[in-house]
């Protein structure tokens, strides 16, 4: 029955309105900025029965063709995972990454920490080229309980959201 659940909460996941992206050109770096615009219900009852929650943010940068496939520049996989201590009452924020972990007290900043980048730097712009169209893709994978790299594990895609957002270097 639990089964059933997650499948359908999946669904309203990818049935959701297109998220926010935005990518900023800073003076070295390119940066992104996405919110994934989810019911905060979808992450917040899953994580206050104890269960952990992962976000996986798959993140591409290419360069546009218009007769061609676009060609692939840089991409970086960013995951996230909350995990609830149901005595203290506190979820732990990791970073799997960097292995950076965060304690904290409020379900809110969790569901933040899942759902958003902010300022997240992506590529070196020396990467890039002025005066030609580049185009980000966010793919956005999110797995309730642990990550299962079983063969079965495919079977039901966890893809929640896809965004993408053309850019010019200036």
């Amino acid at each position: 029955m639990l089964l059933l659940g997650l499948l359908a909460a999946q669904t309203g996941w990818a049935a959701e309105e297109a998220g926010l992206l935005q990518i900023q050109v800073g003076e070295k770096v390119i940066f992104c900025s996405a919110r994934l615009p989810v019911d905060a219900d979808q992450f917040r009852l899953p994580m206050q029965d104890g269960i952990a929650v992962v976000t996986q943010w798959h993140l591409k940068i290419g360069k546009v063709r218009n007769y061609w496939l676009n060609k692939t520049i840089g991409e970086i996989t960013v995951i996230r995972r909350v995990e609830p201590d149901l005595l203290s009452h506190s979820w732990l924020l990791l970073d799997v990454n960097s292995g950076i972990s965060h304690r904290v007290y409020q379900i809110k900043a969790a569901v933040d920490f899942l759902t958003r980048l902010d300022q997240f730097p992506i590529l070196d712009r020396s990467l890039l080229l002025a005066g030609l169209q580049y185009n980000a893709v966010v793919n956005i994978e999110i797995h309730i309980g642990d990550v299962n790299d079983a063969w079965w594990a495919g079977l039901w895609p966890s893809t929640a959201n896809a965004m993408q957002q053309d850019f010019k270097l200036p």
